[in-house]
This record gives C-alpha cells, structure tokens and sequence, in this order.
C-alpha cells in the first residue's frame, strides 16, 4: 500500500515539474516577445495559458483523491497541502505572462520602435532574475532541498531594486511620440507583473520550507 502511495507522490511530483517548466517557459517567452517585437510569439504564450490551468485542476483532483484513500499524516499530508498551494503560484505566474504577452501586442501596434537599448536591457536583466527564482524554487521542490529554498530572499531583493531603476529610467527617458504615456505605462506594467511572479517563487520556496520543518513561522519571517 506504501508503495502505491509513493508512486502516485512521485507522479504527481512530475506533474508539478512540467507544470513550473511550463510556467517558467511563459515568462521567458513573453519578455522575450515584448522586447523582440514579436506579436507570434507573444500569442503563443496566451495560447499554451490553457495548458497551465489544465495541469493546475488535474494536480488538485490527484492530491484529493490521493488524501481520500491513503489519509497520510505528517509530512506526506504537508507536501500534499503545499502542492495544492503551489500549482496555484504557478498558475498566477501564468496568468502574470499572458498579462506580458498582451503588453507585447498592444505596444506592437505603434509604428515605431518603442524601447530604448537600455529598457530593453533591463527589462532582460529583469527576466533574468526572475526566472533564475523560478528555476531556484522549482529545483528546491524537487530536489525538497530546504537550503536552497530558504535562499531565495536576496535574489528576490535584486528584483524589486531592478523594478525600481526600470522605473525611475522610465521617467528620464526621452519618449516625445504623443504614444510615450502608452509606452511607459506599459512597460511599467510589465516591470509589475514581473515582480508579482518573483513573488510567487518565494512563495513556492516557503511552501518547500515548511513542508520539510512543519514550521508556520516562515510564512511570517522578514529574514
């Protein structure tokens, strides 16, 4: 019977790792089509959402049946907790790329480029940081490596200090088109939802945390 459980844990396990793969595959489309220009890439983003939202409903229907038959306690009944919490920042972290996708097609209808070298730099950098929390939390899941996850606070610091140069630099950049609000609403929209998804790898890295420890007290620390 224990046997049987670990298993479908192990199924399930996978489900979660393609779901992130898939997530982390949205963010870095989606920047990549904002700063490349590219409206194709940017629909394929909005379209492969749908795949994101299938694995959320299949993953939660697995860890209800799984808890109906088998009843586990300890840190089996955690993990199964943490994976219903999870699967729902990835889904956000899907939603947040579409929102990036969308920004790529509105600011794509301008007739002329509109970033400069040094957003377009940024807003790279930006990604960068990002996805590496992604793959940092994913990795800390599957690995249930409680060093890695309890490490991902600094890397989230860089983010938001990059949101804030995207911003000011937003603000001093030379955009004199009449479409300069447009453009800079935009992109700090972008710099936002960018943001909220390093959010949401922290809070995967936390989930990781207290199903190993079993300890409440790290969706409360300020470390």
């Amino acid at each position: 019977m224990r046997e049987t459980f670990n298993r479908q844990i192990e199924r399930i396990t996978k489900n979660v790792i393609s779901m992130s793969n898939l997530a982390q595959n949205a963010v870095c489309n989606s920047v990549n089509a904002l700063v490349d220009y590219n409206t194709d890439l940017a629909q394929n983003v909005i379209d492969k959402d749908a795949k994101i939202d299938d694995y959320e409903i299949s993953i939660e229907e697995k860890c209800i049946v799984l808890q109906a038959e088998y009843q586990p306690v300890a840190i089996d009944l955690r993990y199964l907790h943490s994976i219903s919490n999870i699967i729902i920042h990835l889904e956000r972290t899907g939603n947040l790329s579409v929102n990036i996708a969308k920004v790529a097609k509105r600011l794509a209808k301008l007739k002329t480029p509109y970033l400069d070298k040094n957003i377009k730099e940024l807003l790279v950098e930006m990604k960068n940081m990002v996805m590496l929390e992604l793959s940092k939390s994913s990795a800390a899941f599957k690995d249930r490596d409680l060093k890695s996850a309890s490490k991902l606070g600094k890397i989230d610091d860089d983010v938001d200090d990059m949101q804030k140069i995207i911003i000011k630099k937003l603000y001093t950049s030379d955009y004199s088109s009449k479409e300069s609000t447009k453009i800079i609403t935009n992109i700090l929209l972008t710099s936002r939802y960018l943001e909220r998804i390093g959010d949401h790898a922290v809070s995967i890295s936390e989930r990781v945390q207290y199903f190993l420890t079993g300890d409440y007290r790290v969706f409360h620390s300020d470390s």
